[in-house]
């Protein structure tokens, strides 16, 4: 294996996800072929409390961590052990992923060839009933000093490299790792670096042509991992690949958040029309239900076009989305269980049962999911870096202003192109997800 450099690495995290969760442990193993040439290891202080599962399986506790270095006093020697090297471990998207985000709350883009030691493992040692590490180990009699410890980890990782690498050979590796790696197809006029430098995080992009005219707005959640869905190899609409063939230019803006990606998103696209984002710039809710009182004074729901809106009129893509709202309305109201045969007259029933003040109020509140907003408030959110919050005001019911404020008070704002569409957006992902919101 001359020639090619490794860093073997295992993390251990606060937990599973990357969203909310920190590392407090890191071990690097620096591989030249297959000889060992350098170790480090180091807990890290996470800034906020281990969960008892994660000390029950790690060991780890918050006081052993208290005085450890938090990671932007390791991030360096992490960045100057793993240059020039190919990153390896075991799910190496797990590890590979959360490092690069501990890096981006410093400002910091960590990019490095990965190699995945799962992958490796299934093509060249089949056979084996799981590829955990600890049980592929155990399988192959690789013992491992020190399970769920970064080190004892790693160690194992590297022994189990060593096994792989003796059933092939360095190019037939690496060949697999470039197979398995998403194929793209840039843009002719497109700068690689463009592409290979964007960020894997929250945020909105845009393309534009060699005139510099803007043809296309998107977000993503991760901004590089979207580019290169628009860059695949086998794209077969017309559309998606005559948007390709124009772009020679990619420009960003760092969110933070999901909801502030979407909601600017398509306020970028509302304000310029952009040419390839036709369907966004129609009428995403064209229909909604509006409440009629009859002459008992009950309300009754009625689905019609989207236009002349009074108030918080729930919006749809579809005449029948509404009208799937509706039933399932009545349903939980009445019961599930109520068959068709029956079901008016379990709903009319329910009417006298409660009364038309009872009734109304409770027919409205499951409409909305049980959730009025004020005219005015305000939502707060991740920002795009550590000690930042994400401000999304609200007036008069619309979605007007992102505004990100740092701990020093410096505030960065951006305007919204707020119509109907934006509102229902913004109302729909509060419901969805039950965001708590403040009022001024």
């Amino acid at each position: 294996m001359e020639g090619k450099k490794y860093s073997v690495i295992d993390i251990e995290t606060t937990g599973g996800q990357r969203e909310g969760h920190k590392i407090i442990e890191i071990a690097i193993i620096n591989l030249d072929g297959v000889e060992v040439v350098e170790k480090f290891s180091t807990l890290i202080n996470p800034e906020k409390n281990i969960p008892w599962g994660i000390t029950r399986l790690t060991g780890i506790t918050n006081e052993m961590v208290v005085n450890a270095p938090k990671f932007y006093e390791v991030a360096k020697k992490i960045v100057e052990l793993t240059e020039n090297r190919i990153f390896i471990a075991h799910n190496v998207f797990f590890d590979y992923n959360f490092i690069k985000r501990e890096f981006r709350e410093l400002g910091y883009t960590f990019n490095r060839e990965k190699i995945c030691s799962v992958r490796m493992a299934r093509k060249y040692l089949p056979g084996h009933d799981s590829y955990s590490l600890g049980k592929v180990c155990a399988d192959l009699g690789i013992k491992i000093d020190g399970r769920h410890r970064a080190m004892g980890d790693a160690l194992a990782t590297v022994e189990l490299l060593k096994i792989i690498w003796s059933k092939t050979n360095q190019e037939e590796t690496h060949d697999f790792v470039k197979s398995t790696a998403r194929k793209i197809s840039l843009p002719t006029n497109l700068d690689f670096e463009l592409y290979e430098n964007a960020p894997e995080t929250y945020g909105v992009y845009y393309f534009y042509d060699d005139q510099k005219r803007l043809l296309y707005v998107g977000k993503s959640n991760n901004i590089k991992k979207r580019l290169a869905s628009h860059f695949r190899a086998e794209i077969k609409r017309r559309k998606d690949a005559e948007l390709r063939a124009k772009i020679a230019d990619i420009s960003y803006e760092l969110m933070g958040n999901e909801l502030a990606s979407l909601l600017y998103e398509c306020s970028e696209i509302k304000k310029n029309h952009t040419p390839f984002n036709r369907s966004l710039n129609r009428r995403r809710f064209p229909y909604c239900i509006k409440l009629i009182k009859n002459e008992e004074g009950y309300f009754e729901e009625k689905v019609c076009s989207a236009s002349n809106l009074e108030g918080q009129e729930l919006l749809f893509t579809s005449r029948k989305a509404a009208k799937k709202k509706i039933d399932s309305v009545y349903r939980t109201l009445v019961g599930h269980e109520t068959d068709s045969l029956h079901f008016n007259d379990a709903r009319e029933k329910l009417k006298k049962t409660l009364g038309q003040e009872n009734y109304n109020v409770m027919f409205y509140r499951q409409l909305r999911n049980n959730i009025d907003y004020p005219p005015n408030f305000y939502v707060k959110l991740a920002g795009r870096k550590r000690g930042e919050d994400c401000i999304i005001k609200v007036k008069e019911f619309r979605p007007k202003t992102i505004e990100y404020v740092s701990k020093s008070g410096d505030i960065q704002k951006f305007k919204l192109y707020s119509d109907e569409d934006l509102k229902n957006l913004f109302f729909n992902y509060l419901n969805k997800y039950k965001i708590k919101y403040f009022i001024d």
